[in-house]
């Protein structure tokens, strides 16, 4: 099997979420340290134009968003599980609350406590990853709002540990846990917001017990040595069609896919695979030759080119 390799950096949230993933699978896996901020020289030539952290590449199969990555990494690591006792429907549904709705409520509470320490190349690079809503640098401003749905969230979750429970849907780690810990987490690793969740004992400790779980058998890889595995790689991925598809996608039909959320930059291709989870698209770069890109449905528009 090909090594697993991360495209991340150390202080990104979504990161943290797939290297707890790796933790609870005791697994090995290759750590490409991008940059935090465009442009990723070392990157784009592998996702042909997808700027979000992480991407997990396999080989010549490069997927993208941290919902493909936890399926792929469970199709190919099934034990132990990040389903236990048939939760496979509800942890992508609480994966998503935490992505989407726990998750920015933490970032104007972290950014109002920085200040003007937040480097402006930063700030006008995720103000054009959010094309159409208010100035990155404003978001400090909606810190008083963001604190009171933060502590909302956090006695949810606290709520969900008061039978003592070491993790959120019982007895065992699941993709639940990593999701909702990465944005606790981004919190609690800055030292002005270290505190914030203090009111609530229970989510502490089982912070606490997911901080200790460590990373899995993390080892460096240069960005230039992924581009080469990608480069003497062939997809391992093979060419099959939807017949449920709504809207009548084939293989070999020329597409492009987009976030719908943020960071909404089109990466197209040809489509090689498309399923109810997942769709994955054929193209060629000059640094890596012939990759597929693999992305979710969910969260992801997809139209003909």
């Amino acid at each position: 099997m090909a090594d697993l390799i991360l495209h991340h950096y150390d202080t990104s949230p979504f990161s943290e979420k797939i290297r707890k993933v790796f933790a609870h699978k005791q697994i090995a896996w290759r750590a490409v340290e991008q940059p935090t901020i465009m442009p990723e020289p070392q990157l784009l030539p592998l996702t042909g134009g997808y700027r979000r952290i992480p991407v997990l590449q396999i080989g010549a199969d490069i997927y993208c968003d941290t919902q493909i990555i936890a399926r792929t990494v469970e199709r190919l690591h099934p034990e132990p599980t990040l389903f236990p006792d048939a939760s496979e429907g509800i942890c992508h549904v609480i994966s998503l609350w935490a992505d989407r709705m726990l998750f920015f409520a933490t970032t104007p509470i972290l950014f109002a406590l920085l200040g003007d320490n937040v480097p402006r190349a930063f700030i006008e690079d995720r103000t054009k990853m959010m094309p159409g809503r208010a100035n990155f640098a404003d978001l400090p401003k909606l810190a008083p709002y963001a604190k009171e749905q933060c502590r909302g969230f956090a006695q949810w979750l606290d709520r969900q540990l008061a039978d003592e429970r070491p993790y959120l849907l019982g007895r065992h780690f699941s993709l639940a846990d990593a999701s909702c810990y990465h944005p606790i987490w981004f919190l609690r690793t800055f030292p002005p917001a270290a505190t914030i969740f203090d009111e609530f004992p229970r989510l502490i400790a089982w912070a606490e017990r997911i901080l200790a779980m460590g990373h899995g058998q993390r080892s460096e890889l240069a960005a230039a040595d992924a581009l080469r595995i990608a480069r003497e790689a062939s997809s391992a991925t093979k060419e099959a069609a939807d017949p449920n598809d709504p809207n009548g996608l084939q293989p070999g039909d020329r597409v492009t896919v987009t976030p719908d959320d943020y960071g909404c930059d089109p990466v197209a291709g040809t489509l090689v695979t498309s399923s109810v989870h997942e769709v994955a698209l054929r193209r060629s770069d000059p640094e890596v030759g012939e990759v597929v890109v693999h992305f979710p449905r969910v969260g992801f528009r997809v139209d003909r080119a």
